[in-house]
């Protein structure tokens, strides 16, 4: 049985380049810890215990529909116009709290009410996974879903924002364990279960192999359809449980919230590669990323900047991020 040689490396090709790669990642956590230092220097509230949990809270939404998209990216490569993204994850995440919202108002038990929201954003996922399996270019099966789901959740609410008053919601939204709130919680708990997926089991290991190489991955004979097909319905299915939450929140579900938060689930998705040793997209690191995200907007709010201002910020972070994936894969090749 032949196996592939890995070719030789020269000074000028191999660790210098890893050196300046590493650098440029240096750099960008000390930019970022700088920004942190700002906020903490700039605002006397910034690192109450209050104000942290409001900022832990707002990640969770980021961090639990950004962690579907990075399981995406991981098994269809970072590679932003032919590789493994999912346009719809913010929509979906509107729609799954606009459906349960809507469910509740009408006397649906909260359980039942999840589930069907969340269920319907697991079928917008099958429908992707399907279509990128059938060879659609990512970039755009998921452009389409998601102005699908947008437009549902427009028909569903009627374009009206639809008020949640239901204990287990409240619960949900004030409630805390050991001084943390419930919904940071989950994120923990998805968290630790994505990193065990991809850290511990051969199914989160090949998705790796699948992203980075599929035809090696086919010839080893992993079957990359399956593993594409199965990352779309986890991103949506995830999606789904941050449009829940999300609507818990608001205490309402908000038509258009969920492409509003699009920005933010594709930076911390993205973002998580500068908290990855490998550099490379990961679960721990979206969660990380999300925490960064949550606080770059409540940092920026106590000083006094313009929402707008906030958005531009995100997308410099964007542009920097996709910058840094292009000259390391120049550099790979």
């Amino acid at each position: 049985m032949s196996t592939i040689s890995r070719p030789e490396t020269s000074e000028a090709t191999g660790p210098g380049l890893r050196l300046r790669g590493w650098l440029g990642y240096a750099v960008l956590l000390a930019v970022l810890l700088a920004v942190l230092l700002i906020f903490a220097l700039g605002s006397e509230h910034f690192l109450t215990g209050a104000n942290l949990s409001t900022i832990l809270t707002q990640a969770s939404v980021f961090a639990i529909a950004g962690v579907g998209l990075a399981v995406v990216i991981i098994n269809g490569g970072d590679d932003v116009l032919n590789g493994g993204i999912d346009l719809s994850t913010g929509a979906v995440a509107g729609l799954s709290g606009t459906v349960t919202a809507l469910a509740l108002s009408h006397g649906t038990p909260a359980g039942l009410s999840i589930l069907l929201g969340v269920g319907l954003a697991a079928l917008i996922g099958l429908i992707n996974g399907a279509a990128v399996s059938a060879g659609l270019r990512p970039l755009l099966a998921t452009l389409a879903t998601m102005g699908v789901a947008a437009s549902l959740e427009l028909v569903f609410s009627q374009n009206l924002k639809i008020g949640i008053d239901n204990q287990f919601f409240t619960t949900l939204r004030t409630g805390s364990l050991a001084g943390l709130p419930v919904s940071v919680w989950l994120m923990l708990l998805i968290g630790a279960l994505g990193w065990w997926v991809f850290a511990k089991t051969s199914w989160g290991v090949n998705s790796y192999a699948v992203g980075q190489n599929a035809t090696a991955a086919k010839v080893a004979g992993l079957r990359v359809s399956g593993y594409r097909f199965t990352s779309y319905l986890a991103s949506s299915i995830l999606a789904g449980v941050a449009g829940v939450l999300l609507a818990s929140r608001l205490s309402a579900a908000v038509p258009g919230i969920g492409t509003q938060i699009l920005l933010d689930i594709v930076l911390v998705a993205y973002m998580s590669m500068i908290f990855s040793s490998r550099q490379l997209v990961s679960v721990p690191g979206t969660v990380l990323a999300a925490v960064f995200v949550a606080a770059l907007d409540n940092g920026l709010t106590l000083l006094g900047v313009a929402s707008q201002w906030v958005g531009a910020a995100k997308g410099v972070l964007i542009l920097a991020v996709l910058a840094s994936i292009t000259l390391r894969g120049r550099n790979n090749r």
